[in-house]
C-alpha cells in the first residue's frame, strides 16, 4: 500500500477595503515565486488552527491586528503548482482590522499595494489569484491545478 501524501495546510488572508481593493505583497529575496503578487499567508504551524494561523501570518507580514470575529471564511483549494507537492489552503477574509498595513518582512516582501480583485497585478501567484476567484465567485472549494 503506498504511503499517504501528507499535505501542508496553507492560509490566505484577503485583506480589503471599503473601495473593494484587495493587499497584495511582493514577494522578495530567495522566497518560491520571488517577484510575483500574493495576499498576505502561510503555513499553518504543529498545533495551530487555521484561525490562529490567519491571525499569525497577517500580523508577521503586515503588522496587521485581527480578532477571529474579523475572520471570514471564503473557501478552500487544493492546489497543485507546477514545482511543488500539492497543498491545501484555507482562504479568509477581512475587511475590519486594526494598525496601518506595513512591510514586516522586507527580506520576504518588496512591495504592498492595493488592487482590485479584477485588475491583479502581473505576475499574480496563481495560488493567490485562484483564492481571489473563489470570494469572487462565492464558491466553498475547488480543485486548482490538477
Amino acid at each position: 500500500m503506498p504511503e499517504p501524501h501528507r499535505f501542508p495546510v496553507d492560509i490566505l488572508i484577503l485583506l480589503q477595503r471599503p473601495d473593494g481593493r484587495i493587499l497584495l505583497t511582493k514577494r522578495a529575496g530567495s522566497i518560491y515565486l520571488a517577484g510575483s503578487w500574493a495576499v498576505p499567508g502561510g503555513k499553518v504551524d504543529s498545533g495551530e488552527d487555521v484561525i490562529a494561523a490567519a491571525i499569525r501570518e497577517l500580523n508577521e507580514e503586515t503588522g496587521v491586528t485581527v480578532t477571529h470575529d474579523q475572520l471570514t471564511f471564503i473557501g478552500v483549494t487544493h492546489h497543485r503548482p507546477p514545482h511543488h507537492d500539492s497543498r491545501i489552503g484555507f482562504g479568509f477574509l477581512a475587511t475590519d482590522w486594526t494598525s496601518e498595513p506595513r512591510n514586516v518582512e522586507p527580506d520576504k516582501c518588496s512591495q504592498l499595494a492595493w488592487f482590485l480583485p479584477d485588475e491583479l497585478p502581473d505576475p499574480t501567484m496563481p495560488y493567490t489569484a485562484e483564492v481571489i476567484r473563489l470570494y469572487q465567485e462565492k464558491q466553498p472549494f475547488s480543485l486548482h491545478g490538477w
